[in-house]
């Protein structure tokens, strides 16, 4: 679906679907939120939502506040404009730079994706006269020609507007592959004497491009179940034998997974412990700069200097809307957001780097990746056992569907931590907000101004070090999962290894087989995935 204005569509790998609030002739439609589906498109959306948004920014709050919270649930960003616009289009990247923070920070977003609508949209002798294009080649129609040339200009421009965004680079491992463009034409695509090959309308290589991820999505809850099955079958397989000679072998086994998962979990540890100082050290110095500049910010945002007729409006929205405001000429406003910004700015790098959900070496993801309690060479060792190779084998599934919660919870959590400041911020400033929205009249301005100047000189002393303490106990609390990682892998290892068999004496050799085929399968498809992304 393709629209001819410029917006930003965002796929969320999730299954329901929030609407955003319709507006229509100042009449608000009641319905709010819907499932949506889409009829025969199994191959490439069965998992996907496309989120329609078609700005941010808006000036009714429970819409803005709507906005947000979709975007940061969006693993992908589609910027769709006109090809005739497509260089210079400035709404767009705008609208980008203003959602940077919740893509990033505040979101999990992977890619970005521009696409140009409209391709066949062209004067074909005034592009050539202008472009000084020539038919080179008679199986070439001239209009061909244009279109094909005009789009791999816009391509180039393109990449070349998003090269010049570097507030993007601060916030994302931009690589080759985190931009992709696309000049598609749906009417060229279904026209039965079209211009163009349906190739050439980059139809099909869109729809590849969903199908990845759809794909991709299918594939890792397959493997999740397969393997989560496999793991259960291998315990139950593995309890056959349980004699003293088999119960011994089963103890030395549980004492040298004991010593792996000391090994492997010391340097998360350190790790974790690491990041922490880090970001208590930079938080500390943003909240001593925040508390240093924020009546000068304060100031400068509710005592502009710009004349009072106009300014009193801007004043009063800002009070009613709990400190976010925006104008008629879509400026936003957000004074929490501007009190906070030098917290923000302290612990954005470290931040990103340790919270990515990009592919990167030392992130928290990754380290949690590459964890593992259980080396190849005592997998390699004990593959021909009847009995320790599936213990192993149910061991290692439960580490992998571990590891697979942990870092959804963490994407989940570090949204959350990072929302902390400007939520205190805002939580200690809404009683003035209330009382400074209730003057009216003469002198009403002045009243509002003073009563929030007040308490922002008030509260200064405690509020910026209230929202670092409650960050870093945030934090503190999501880094604890290695003490989860390390409780539970040692429950699951007492469980297989320790305990004394409870589990039905039956011989499933044929169907564990089967099943392990079907999780070789899987991990193809997933590994084909990875590769097709990058």
């Amino acid at each position: 679906m393709f629209y001819t204005r410029p917006q930003i569509f965002q796929m969320r790998f999730r299954v329901t679907f929030s609407m955003m609030t319709l507006i229509r002739e100042n009449v608000t439609a009641v319905v709010k939120c819907g499932d949506t589906k889409f009829p025969n498109c199994k191959d490439f959306l069965e998992h996907i939502v496309l989120v329609d948004l078609p700005g941010t920014g808006d000036c009714n709050k429970s819409r803005d506040q709507m906005w947000k919270s979709k975007v940061r649930d969006c693993s992908t960003v589609w910027i769709v404009s006109e090809i005739n616009r497509a260089g210079s289009e400035s709404d767009a990247w705008k609208l980008l730079a203003r959602s940077i923070k919740d893509l990033a920070q505040r979101g999990e977003c992977r890619s970005i994706s521009f696409i140009c609508t409209k391709t066949d949209d062209i004067d074909t002798q005034d592009y050539m006269r202008s472009r000084k294009l020539t038919q080179d080649y008679l199986q070439i129609t001239p209009e061909e020609i244009c279109i094909m040339h005009r789009n791999e200009e816009a391509k180039k421009m393109v990449k070349k507007s998003f090269n010049q965004r570097r507030t993007l680079f601060k916030h994302f491992n931009c690589d080759d592959e985190f931009l992709s463009v696309y000049t598609v034409s749906s009417r060229e695509f279904t026209k039965e004497n079209s211009v163009l090959k349906p190739e050439q309308t980059e139809i099909p290589k869109l729809r590849d491009h969903l199908k990845k991820y759809n794909d991709s999505h299918t594939n890792k809850t397959e493997r999740l179940y397969i393997s989560g099955a496999v793991g259960i079958l291998s315990l139950i397989q593995g309890s056959k034998e349980s004699n003293a000679a088999m119960m011994d072998e089963k103890s030395k086994l549980y004492g040298n997974l004991e010593k792996e998962l000391q090994k492997a979990f010391d340097p998360l540890v350190k790790y974790c412990q690491e990041i922490s100082s880090s970001l208590e050290e930079l938080l500390s110095k943003g909240a001593k700069e925040a508390e240093e500049k924020c009546y000068a910010i304060a100031i400068e945002i509710i005592e502009p200097g710009i004349d009072g007729r106009r300014f009193s409006r801007t004043l009063a929205g800002l009070c009613k809307n709990d400190g976010c405001y925006t104008t008629k000429e879509k400026e936003m406003i957000d004074l929490n957001r501007s009190l906070a910004e030098p917290m923000e700015q302290q612990i954005d790098q470290t931040f990103t780097d340790i919270f990515t959900v990009q592919e990167t070496d030392n992130s928290l993801l990754a380290k949690i990746d590459k964890f593992t309690f259980i080396p190849e060479d005592l997998l390699s060792k004990n593959k021909k056992s009847p009995v320790l190779g599936h213990m192993l084998k149910f061991l290692q599934t439960q580490e992998t569907n571990l590891k697979t919660e942990l870092k959804e919870k963490i994407i989940k959590e570090k949204k959350e931590i990072y929302e902390i400041p400007y939520q205190c911020i805002k939580t200690t400033l809404q009683q003035g907000y209330q009382s400074a929205a209730k003057y009216r009249g003469t002198g009403a301005m002045r009243r509002k101004q003073d009563v929030l100047l007040k308490l922002i000189e008030t509260s200064k002393s405690t509020m910026f070090q209230e929202a670092r303490r409650e960050m870093l106990e945030a934090l503190y609390e999501t880094l604890n999962f290695t003490k989860e990682i390390k409780t539970t892998l040692k429950k699951s290892m007492e469980y297989a290894l320790l305990n004394a068999n409870t589990l039905p004496n039956i011989d499933i050799s044929v169907e564990l087989e089967e099943v392990k085929k079907l999780l070789s399968r899987s991990e193809i498809s997933t590994t084909k995935d990875k590769s097709n992304q990058r």
